[in-house]
């Protein structure tokens, strides 16, 4: 799993509709996807939603189809204050969020690697309160596992 310091948004108050359109301009602007990738987030998400509870601060993995992506890379966007995602497979409950991970993912073994890190990442509540919390995100960030 590759974090990179250019591909952060930190600081944020937005609703997701303005978190999804910076997340998608940073993302098209860094080389990491094509112009169709905020219409089709905005298109998945409301049909699959990406919102889990964790035992420290709601996350969010919001992706869409490797046919939008040009390159492999995570954009992690920290909020100041929650945006609310539908749960994951419940259309009815809803999650407040305050790391939203953007996956970008070309699929193959490479999506199915960072999917499993990210859960075993979610999962580890102290990791979770530390990056939410840190000063430096991305040195929290590429310390997982370490």
């Amino acid at each position: 799993m590759k974090f990179n310091k250019n591909l952060l948004l930190d600081n944020l108050e937005v609703e997701q509709e303005e978190l999804f359109k910076l997340a998608a301009d940073k993302l098209f602007q860094e080389g990491y996807t094509r112009k169709s990738y905020l219409k089709a987030l905005v298109k998945r998400e409301s049909v699959f939603p990406t919102g889990l509870r964790t035992k420290s601060v709601g996350v969010a993995i919001p992706h869409c189809d490797p046919v939008n992506i040009k390159k492999d890379g995570i954009l992690v966007a920290r909020l100041n204050k929650p945006v609310l995602f539908r749960q994951m497979g419940d259309f009815e409950t809803k999650v407040e969020v305050y790391l939203v991970f953007f996956i970008c993912s070309t699929g193959g073994q490479e999506q199915l690697k960072d999917l499993r890190e990210l859960m075993a990442l979610f999962q580890d509540k102290n990791y979770l309160d530390k990056v939410y919390h840190s000063k430096n995100i991305y040195n929290t960030l590429i310390s997982w596992k370490e």
